[in-house]
């Protein structure tokens, strides 16, 4: 229970952190599109706005596919079952894709309704969406890395514990 209770805690401070790490990361979207810096605190309620959003859209989404909660089929070698597999990962690539166009467009969204000039004009959506645009390619690139540091330290550290053992 204990191992439980510290892998959801762990989860609860990388949740945090990601967001705290996508505040930055829009806030230097902006600077590069824009030319200004927005607040801190105003770049993470976007993120936060845009995340809750997100969730709800990404939920409806899957409902729709009829993927939401779906389990995969039993792999038992026929070909019914490696069809139903198949089409089961392409709903789940396509419910991706649509959950993907689908961010784009709410971030540019809320960029457009919360972060305003310092002047008080508004971006505008065309620019939002720009913004929104550098926001992703930024935060996939980050993802990539960090996934791969992590796999290269991770599997270092396994292989070092292998070989120690004997």
């Amino acid at each position: 229970m204990a191992a439980i209770g510290g892998a959801l805690v762990g989860l609860l401070v990388m949740f945090v952190v990601g967001m705290l790490l996508a505040a930055l990361i829009l806030k230097l979207s902006v600077r590069m599109v824009e030319g200004f810096s927005p607040g801190y605190g105003r770049s993470l309620l976007v993120v936060v706005v845009a995340g809750i959003i997100g969730f709800v859209v990404n939920m409806v989404v899957t409902t729709a596919m009829g993927i939401g909660g779906a389990a995969m089929p039993a792999m038992d070698g026929s070909e019914a079952a490696a069809a139903a597999a198949a089409a089961m990962m392409g709903a789940l690539a396509g419910a991706m894709a649509i959950s993907l166009l689908a961010s784009l467009f709410i971030t540019a969204a809320c960029v457009n309704w919360l972060i305003k000039h310092p002047d008080g004009r508004a971006i505008g959506y065309g620019r939002s969406l720009l913004v929104s645009l550098l926001y992703l390619v930024i935060a996939v690139v980050l993802g990539i890395v960090l996934g791969v540091v992590l796999s290269v330290v991770i599997g270092l550290g396994a292989a070092g514990m292998a070989a120690s053992m004997g």
